[in-house]
């Protein structure tokens, strides 16, 4: 492959140069008052060298770039923005714990929209590391992102390998692969490799990617606690209604938008909890 030396404190590595130049291009419309949002996802895979390679993106962007600019859960991304200033790269890097369910991935896709209303005046590039690009909603996915580069293995799982999509083949890509989570449904704008240079502390970057984790997880936790209780006063609450022949399961659906089954599984579960 065609390559440049960059340049990292005392060290280089090599860096592809189309993606040099297309970078490249992204900073000096920067400076006109833009911000971009680039996509590295890793084929549907996690370990492809996704986190790596949007690293050595951001020296090649900005190379005061430290871990400080790494963010691993959605709360922290907005403060850490206004924090960093204008035209910073941060890399909202989130942790596969937490991204499993569609409801989890819609939170992810409107932290990241949340972002783009409250931090677009900063003209910063944000790095946005995912697991899987087809889970994004498609305003992220199609409207408001520049660019996808997809990590995958070759050769009895060797990495360093990626898939370069600019905006419109990013499009077709999601429009047609979304139902299969297909990334071979539309050729690639072009191919790519990459090194296995990290440019900063892996064990510190490890630890902190371990501790948000941890804090997501804990977190987590104490939400469900919270929606147990407030499940249980539901429950207490619709069961007097109906005993006092207020309203009745399919009423009760009715006012929560729900099914008539919910609430009907909900009044059992309630009644064989408070059997004597």
């Amino acid at each position: 492959m065609s390559v440049v030396e960059i340049k990292h404190g005392n060290r280089t590595f090599k860096y592809h140069e189309l993606l040099f130049k297309n970078i490249s291009e992204l900073k000096k419309a920067n400076l006109n008052d833009w911000d971009f949002k680039l996509l590295f996802s890793g084929d549907g895979m996690t370990r492809t060298g996704k986190s790596t390679i949007a690293s050595q993106t951001s020296i090649v962007i900005d190379p005061s770039t430290t871990l400080d600019h790494i963010v691993f859960r959605g709360d922290k991304l907005i403060s850490t923005s206004l924090k960093l200033g204008r035209n910073k790269v941060v890399i909202y890097d989130e942790a596969k714990e937490g991204l499993d369910s569609k409801k989890a991935m819609n939170r992810y896709s409107q932290t990241i929209t949340d972002y783009f209303s409250e931090c677009g005046f900063l003209n910063q590039f944000l790095l946005i590391v995912l697991p899987e690009f087809f889970d994004l909603n498609k305003t992220v996915a199609l409207n408001q992102s520049i660019c996808l580069i997809n990590c995958y293995t070759r050769n009895n799982f060797q990495r360093g390998y990626f898939n370069f999509y600019n905006r419109k083949d990013k499009r077709y890509l999601y429009i047609k692969g979304k139902k299969y989570n297909n990334y071979k449904c539309q050729k690639a704008s072009w191919d790519g490799t990459f090194t296995d240079y990290f440019p900063f502390d892996i064990e510190e970057y490890n630890k902190r990617k371990l501790e948000n984790m941890r804090a997501g997880k804990e977190e987590k936790e104490k939400l469900g606690v919270h929606e147990k209780i407030w499940k249980t006063r539901f429950q207490l609450f619709a069961n007097n209604l109906i005993e006092q022949n207020i309203l009745n399961q399919r009423q009760i659906a009715k006012l929560c938008e729900t099914d008539e089954k919910d609430i009907s599984k909900y009044m059992i579960e309630f009644r064989e909890s408070h059997k004597k």
